[in-house]
């Protein structure tokens, strides 16, 4: 039995804000499609139709006067012919020879003269077809190409793909050829795929100015690795400080010390938590940390000894010691800056070459189109190219009219609620500390607690357990939804990204529309926190993304005080841009910066009996919520700082089923030998899930051998319209039962069945014949409901992000003293 809601527990509230993700291509700009191709198809499905109707009327004519033939040529001659017309085909035979079979059957031989010119009729258009094809096709390729003449979508392909700006040549673009796939992926994402980077998707706030202004920055793993490389050098180390690794911490009687497990990626880097055992270096922590924060010169000096700066390298290498990072966390600081600052008191090529990079990446926004390209080769490190990234407003203001748009997000609201649950990953934690410290106990080390739990023999076992219990639950209604949280934990929250489907912007306002909810995030905002430096005004900062996103978080925690847990932005610039919102609080296993105490502010943790949660406090018990606002889903991380997230946020979304992305937590059912189709599901103006078609991959049309691009067109056709597949689709890869994580593309990749360069991309994709299933879904909104348009007219995809969150299911409404 589902328990109510108690009082308090159910109320919505939604930020009065929205963010919106813009297309920077227009829509028309991938108007792709065989048109003519595909209308001499329609006529020779007809003539097809028509053979079909005609086979067993000439074939029983054929059986009945062939033994009256006096000839037995004739005969066997007629006897083949009747064959092939059986297997649908026509024999290559000379005028004469069709005159001299019609003659044999004398009154019948309309018959098959008619038969016969059918066959031919269908040949002629077979060859028109086949001649249209490669004629559009190269037209497509023509079209394809034209987009290379938008400055903006060069601009931003020399940031995804250089190599393709670099060498593509427009007569290469060949259907099916890697130049043409590459072209089209990159093409589709910033015409029809809302996914941030570069100007293929901007960026948009309310009431914030249209200017289409870009932010560009080095990237930060670039910057770090560097960082260490000069560590690591003789002529540049001495300008450094050192300092011990501060998240020694003794548990039991037992030293124990967390290293990084840095996951390196082009895209997303980050690092884990890796706990080492430190008991053999007990006493050597002890006297790093008694040095405190010094000056590698004087480090080394204390370290004496016949090779100190071998010694220091081998602290380095075994995380004893960090380089303490030679910046701030200042929203106006520049890590490559201050670096060169730094070494300008060494005086080294290296501060030379860290202020070359530093102007040539501010000179970056006046290298437009395919000028960027040249740009971004300069910018190297010791040899070494750096990538920087690059976030754009949009050059279109949005406006979607609210009052219908309110009312359908209360409602969806009121549907998901029931299915965000307490995470069992929380009882775990409190059922130790309970174990420990007794019903309403205290804990003055929050971190020695968590360090303890994540070096139990079987904390991975039982972490593993909680978390498939989530899973259990995921599109379930449960009285889960309804159990407290405490006030330093974040109340029941998600982020909502939809479009509308629309005819204009006054459609949606009459409510004559549809919201398709894409999908959801967790968390209060971390979506979006990496935006608030692009988002934020300097002529207004107080109406930008910052000060917005630090009401609604602020106003989410009443009775506490919100920390920001800042995970990895030494390394990860998306992760360095969402830091800043909030004061920090430095998770001991992330490296000091020119800001931070070499000592962690310490959390105490207090449970309240009442309710069975869990309160964080500062010393003098004054509540703090640690809030992350990461870009990195808190899933991936590791070890103890995964205890304090769930700790900050416990709440578990499972209303999967209630949009339209299926969630890699999700375990899939083995597809059937048939292609099951789901209706889209919709209720009211909300549309949670689209019209979609899910089969085995080895029901997917792909070339057989030999066969010619037509034909497989042709036969990919003829698939299409067997299964009521529309025009347009989104496919998405499956493996193991579940989302294809391993695939760099597995996001949904777009096919438009009348495209030559569409369907040849599909074809030559080698993940369709190693994946379990193939799920296409429908494209809505479709083209002609793209609403949101541009200052020449032309429509643009978008999609809208807003935030929900709820009251705590507490029955208390303010806090007691623990």
């Amino acid at each position: 039995m589902v328990a109510p809601a108690p009082v308090g527990g159910g109320v919505m509230i939604r930020a009065p804000f929205m963010i919106h993700r813009v297309n920077g291509l227009p829509a028309d700009a991938l108007n792709l499609g065989l048109h003519k191709t595909n209308r001499l198809l329609r006529e020779l499905d007809g003539i097809e139709a028509e053979i079909g109707r005609n086979a067993d009327h000439a074939s029983d004519l054929l059986y009945q006067r062939i033994p009256l033939l006096d000839d037995p040529q004739q005969r066997r001659d007629l006897l083949a012919l009747r064959r092939a017309l059986h297997n649908g085909k026509l024999p290559r035979v000379s005028t004469e020879q069709r005159a001299s079979w019609c003659r044999a059957l004398g009154a019948d031989a309309g018959v098959l003269e008619r038969h016969l010119d059918t066959f031919d009729r269908r040949n002629a258009l077979q060859t028109a077809a086949e001649d249209a094809y490669r004629a559009e096709a190269d037209d497509e390729g023509e079209r394809l190409a034209a987009i290379l003449d938008h400055p903006a979508f060069v601009q931003s392909l020399a940031h995804a793909s250089p190599d393709l700006v670099r060498y593509l040549q427009r007569w290469r673009l060949r259907p099916g050829s890697k130049p043409a796939r590459t072209l089209l992926a990159y093409a589709s994402r910033a015409a029809l795929k809302t996914s941030p980077f570069s100007r293929f998707t901007a960026l948009a706030l309310d009431n914030l100015p249209a200017d289409g202004s870009a932010r560009i920055a080095p990237a930060q793993q670039d910057i770090r690795g560097w960082l260490d490389d000069l560590a690591r050098d003789d002529a540049c180390a001495r300008i450094f400080l050192v300092a011990a690794n501060s998240s020694a911490v003794t548990v039991n009687d037992h030293r124990w010390l967390i290293t990084p497990d840095v996951r390196p990626g082009t895209a997303l880097a980050w690092r884990g938590d890796a706990l080492v055992d430190g008991q053999l270096y007990a006493d050597v922590l002890d006297t790093l940390t008694e040095w405190g924060v010094l000056p590698v010169d004087e480090f080394l000096m204390r370290l004496g000894g016949d090779d100190p700066f071998g010694a220091y390298l081998r602290l380095l290498d075994t995380h004893l010691i960090r380089i303490v990072l030679p910046w701030s966390d200042s929203r106006d600081s520049s890590p490559l800056t201050e670096l060169a600052d730094l070494l300008d008191t060494a005086d080294t090529a290296a501060a030379q070459q860290a202020r070359d990079l530093q102007r040539r990446v501010e000179l970056l926004n006046q290298a437009q189109g395919p000028a960027r390209l040249a740009a971004l080769d300069s910018l190297r490190l010791d040899g070494r190219r750096v990538s920087v990234y690059e976030d754009a407003v949009s050059d279109i203001a949005v406006d979607v009219p609210g009052a219908h748009l309110t009312t359908d997000l209360q409602q969806l609201g009121e549907l998901i609620r029931p299915y965000i649950f307490r995470s069992h990953v929380y009882d775990w934690i409190v059922e130790q500390f309970v174990a420990r410290y007794g019903p309403g106990g205290r804990c003055d080390d929050a971190y020695a607690f968590l360090i303890s739990l994540a070096t139990r023999p079987d904390f991975l076992n039982q972490l593993g357990k909680a978390l498939a219990a989530d899973r259990a639950m995921l599109t379930f209604r449960t009285d889960r939804a309804w159990l407290p949280a405490s006030v330093t934990s974040a109340p029941p929250s998600t982020t909502v990204l939809y479009q509308l489907a629309a005819k204009d912007n006054h459609s949606i306002a009459e409510g004559a529309y549809q919201l398709v909810v894409n999908q959801f995030n967790p968390g209060l905002g971390g979506l979006v926190a990496r935006f608030r430096h692009l988002l934020d005004p300097t002529d207004n900062i107080a109406g930008g993304l910052t000060s917005r996103l630090r009401q609604w978080v602020t106003d989410a925690f009443p009775h506490a005080t919100p920390h920001e847990v800042t995970l990895c932005a030494d390394l990860n610039s998306m992760q360095r841009d969402s830091a800043g919102i909030f004061p920090p609080f430095r998770w001991p296993a992330e490296p000091e910066n020119r800001d931070s105490s070499a000592s962690p502010p310490r959390l105490m943790i207090w449970h309240e009996r009442a309710q069975g949660t869990l309160l964080l406090t500062n010393v003098e018990g004054l509540p703090i919520a640690p809030v992350y606002l990461g870009v990195v889903p808190a899933h991936l991380m590791s070890g103890p700082v995964r205890l304090l997230l769930c700790l900050s946020d416990p709440w578990v979304n499972g209303a999967h089923h209630l949009c339209c992305t299926y969630s890699p937590l999700e375990q899939l059912s083995e597809p059937g030998a048939d292609i099951v189709e789901e209706p889209r599901q919709s209720i009211g103006r909300l549309v949670t899930r689209r019209r979609n078609w899910r089969m085995s991959a080895s029901h997917f049309p792909t070339p057989h051998r030999n066969e010619s691009p037509f034909d497989f067109y042709k036969r990919m056709d003829q698939w299409r319209r067997e299964h009521d597949l529309p025009d347009e689709v989104f496919l998405t890869l499956e493996g193991g039962g579940r989302l294809t994580q391993d695939y760099p593309d597995r996001k949904p990749a777009w096919i438009s069945f009348n495209s030559a360069h569409a369907v040849r991309a599909l074809a030559s994709n080698p993940k369709i014949g190693v994946a379990q299933a193939v799920r296409l879904a429908e494209a809505l909104p479709h083209r002609e409901q793209y609403w949101l348009r541009d200052g020449e007219d032309r429509t643009r995809a978008a999609e809208h992000v807003s935030f929900l969150r709820w009251d705590r299911p507490n029955p208390r409404s303010t806090p007691t003293q623990p």
